[in-house]
């Protein structure tokens, strides 16, 4: 993995979190800039695992913040049918947000995920943020051929999955890695 140009540190999203004070009627397990970070154009890597089994994992597209503290995930469906299989089964689901430039990453891990249709909202989501991370990838070296391959979008084959946060978690590299994100 190539050196982040622009390194990010664990304590700051902590901090940040603990500053955060949600409305208690809406509870949020991210911070907005969190969730906003979420959503810009960076890597997504899908997990979810039924117990007792192996767990399987899938490269999202873009990740939405949906009405009621949901996210919503929008992955190929073709190649991640194990996946999919696992969320309609009840199989717990986390997903990981990383960005090149800088190696901030965070996690969060779900309950109650569904399987749904891909909308137009969705499509233009998973156009616009893999176009950021296509430009993430060739700010830090990758060929732009290799960019664009990488990050192409099957637009008729895209699902979603939608899921509530439980939890979050601090995963860039560095002290405090993998802690919880909480008030």
């Amino acid at each position: 993995m190539p050196r982040a140009s622009q390194p990010h540190s664990p304590e700051s999203d902590l901090a940040a979190r603990r500053a955060y004070v949600a409305v208690e009627s809406a509870p949020h397990v991210l911070a907005p800039d969190l969730a906003e970070f979420c959503q810009s154009g960076i890597s997504v890597i899908v997990g979810a695992c039924v117990a007792g089994e192996t767990p399987v994992a899938a490269t999202g597209y873009a990740c939405r913040l949906m009405p009621g503290n949901r996210f919503r995930l929008v992955l190929r469906k073709l190649g991640n049918e194990g996946l999919l299989e696992a969320v309609e089964r009840g199989g717990a689901i986390a997903a990981t947000f990383s960005q090149p430039t800088t190696h901030r990453s965070i996690q969060i891990k779900g309950s109650g995920a569904v399987v749904l249709p891909a909308d137009e909202e969705d499509r233009r989501e998973a156009l616009r943020q893999t176009d950021g991370l296509r430009l993430e990838l060739i700010y830090i070296g990758y060929p732009p051929a290799f960019a664009a391959a990488y990050r192409h979008v099957a637009e008729d084959d895209l699902v979603a999955v939608d899921l509530t946060p439980d939890a979050a978690f601090v995963q860039t590299p560095g002290p405090g890695a993998g802690a919880e994100l909480k008030p």
